[in-house]
């Protein structure tokens, strides 16, 4: 047996696409990953026997993503258009409390600057989400505009891209390198969303690390419970240590740092407002309990 060990970076009907010394393989995993129940996922590094190409070993993860699907990702950088389909705060700071939530780190890149949106919006986005420590790029795919700044992002990092459908995931992937070749979705103004293009989560190489195109999504489930949320909401995990509760909920309870900085302006009053109206719709550890 030739063993040699490499990473997943394509998975469809059970042959996985394995890149090992710039060498791509299709491989199928053995019979005792499944009887152990060890689940292969694109982003997993493996051992596999370049003979009869067969997955014999999967290493421990360092972070594993439910939506999208996808294992070791060192950051998250969350797409959204400026226009078509339209900004969003709440859904954009529901997606950053996501990756907070698997403690990976994130940033924000808007695109379809070329669209005739105004300065003072796409400022207003960047001041916002500064202020909870998100950094925040714009770019135009069309013109080019930004993609200087945003390349240098990726370098010898798994980035996961992340968004709803034709906001211009693939269309930023193809700015970056038209080698790619992603087919690229559509937004449609009748339905008011994007027609999703990508089918399934494959990693590109780029910049001595690899991008993982995912496919676009209308919806995102958190699954926090509120204590969760109240720590994992974009700027609130360090401020809670300062919180007089430890449980503090950032709603009603007094000596509360969040509010304090949302006082004071450190916070935005569009981002706290987004916290309250997830927290109203999420349960808590005592109703958990009570089940």
């Amino acid at each position: 047996m030739a063993e040699k060990q490499g990473l997943i970076v394509k998975a469809k009907y059970g042959v996985f696409t394995i890149i090992s010394d710039d060498i791509t393989y299709e491989c199928k995993k053995r019979g005792s990953l499944s009887k152990d129940k060890k689940n292969l996922l694109v982003g997993d590094i493996v051992n596999f026997d370049d003979e009869d190409l067969m997955i014999f070993d999967v290493k421990e993860r360092h972070s594993h993503l439910i939506r999208p699907n996808i294992a070791n990702v060192d950051q998250m950088i969350i797409i959204f258009s400026l226009i078509e389909p339209e900004f969003s705060y709440y859904l954009a700071l529901k997606y950053v409390t996501y990756a907070n939530k698997y403690h990976i780190p994130s940033i924000l890149i808007l695109t379809k600057e070329d669209k005739n949106v105004s300065k003072e919006k796409i400022n207003e986005i960047v001041e916002t989400f500064n202020k909870l420590s998100i950094p925040v790029y714009s770019v135009s795919n069309k013109t080019g505009e930004g993609l200087d700044k945003v390349r240098p992002l990726f370098k010898e990092k798994t980035t996961c891209l992340i968004g709803q459908s034709g906001v211009g995931k693939s269309s930023l992937l193809n700015a970056l390198d038209p080698s790619f070749k992603r087919s690229e979705g559509s937004y449609s103004e009748a339905l008011g969303r994007g027609r999703h293009e990508t089918k399934e989560v494959v990693l590109l190489k780029y910049q001595d690390g690899f991008i993982a195109d995912t496919p676009g999504f209308s919806s995102l489930d958190l699954n926090l419970y509120k204590e969760d949320l109240a720590k994992y909401f974009p700027g609130f995990e360090e401020r809670s240590n300062d919180c007089y509760f430890t449980d503090c909920l950032h709603i009603s309870e007094k000596n509360c740092q969040v509010k304090k900085d949302l006082m004071e302006g450190k916070i935005p009053q569009i981002a706290y407002d987004t916290y309250l109206k997830l927290s109203n719709d999420a349960i808590s550890y005592i109703r958990r309990f009570q089940k």
